[in-house]
This record gives C-alpha cells, sequence and structure tokens, in this order.
C-alpha cells in the first residue's frame, strides 16, 4: 500500500500518468480487505458466543441456587413431619401398652364350670374405645365392624362422632 501512494505522489509531482496497477496488486489489497472482515466478523461472533454462554451460566446458577432453596425448605418440612410422625408413634405404642396393661389387669378369671358367666359392665372409657378405634381403622376393619365391635365392649355417649374422627384421621 506504501508503495503505490508512493508511486502516486511521484507521479504527481511528476505530471506522469499514473501507471495502472498491476492484477497482482489489486488482487492483493482485496484478499487483505477480505481477511481483515472476516477476522472483524469471527472477533463480533467470539464475543457474541461469549456473552451468551455467561448469560446462560447466570441462568443455571439461578436455577440451581433456587433448586438449592426448594430442596432446603423440602427437607426442612420432612424433618418436621418425622419428629410429628415419631412422636404419634410413641404416643400410640404408650397408649397400645396401657391398653394391655388395663386389658390385663381387668381379664376376667375364667368362670367355674357351674357357676354363671359373670356379667362384664361396659366401659365408659373414652380414650380407650378411640385407641382401639384406630387401631381397628388402621388395620383395614370396616366402620360397622368397629361400631359393632365399640358397642359391644363400651358405653360411649357419641360413637358416631367417636368413629368420624377415627376414620378421618386414618384417612378412610
Amino acid at each position: 500500500m506504501d508503495e503505490h501512494l508512493r508511486r502516486v505522489a511521484d507521479a504527481f509531482e511528476t505530471n506522469t500518468p499514473l501507471p495502472a496497477p498491476s492484477f497482482a496488486a489489486s488482487t492483493s489489497d482485496q484478499v487483505r480487505e477480505i481477511l481483515e472482515a472476516a477476522e472483524r466478523s469471527v472477533a463480533s461472533v467470539r464475543a457474541e458466543a461469549s456473552r451468551e454462554a455467561s448469560d446462560h451460566v447466570t441462568e443455571v446458577q439461578q436455577a440451581t441456587a433456587g433448586m438449592l432453596s426448594k430442596l432446603d425448605e423440602l427437607e426442612s418440612e420432612l424433618g418436621r413431619l418425622l419428629t410429628a410422625l415419631r412422636a404419634s408413634g410413641e404416643r400410640l405404642a404408650q397408649g397400645l401398652e396401657q391398653l394391655q396393661a388395663d386389658v390385663a389387669g381387668t381379664a376376667p378369671s375364667p368362670p367355674a364350670a357351674d357357676a354363671p358367666a359373670p356379667v362384664t359392665p361396659l366401659s365408659s372409657d373414652d380414650s380407650g374405645a378411640r385407641l382401639i378405634a384406630l387401631n381397628m381403622a388402621l388395620s383395614g376393619s370396616s366402620r360397622e365392624e368397629t361400631a359393632a365391635y365399640l358397642a359391644e365392649h363400651f358405653e360411649l355417649a357419641d360413637p358416631d362422632a367417636l368413629l368420624d374422627d377415627v376414620y378421618a384421621r386414618a384417612g378412610r
């Protein structure tokens, strides 16, 4: 390029017509311009790709942070549920132990062969009836079976309300 400008300046000073540029020189200039344009295009594409990659990484980081936060919430809720379930299990175990003790303590001795069978008074223990009903509901007994058992062994003020509550809690 500098050589061409030198020739133009020399021709201007000597007032001689400019020599026609050679085919090789003009082709060389065109190739150089094409290469420079290609280099600018590559630089632009690289910059755009870098920006898009950076944006994508930021989005993935934000999504990951959101998922981790949700997992923390779920873990906390699961911990609360496990604690409540453990407490319910312990209460149930205590209730069953108490029921077993009550049954063992009040079990009638076998009647003598010639003595009439004693009449066992019905219990009005609402807690015991509730515990037995819950156990029956959880083990698959129908509401009617549970109602019949309670009617036979307990004297309850409102057996239907007790059964409604127990079967609702048992999810049945």
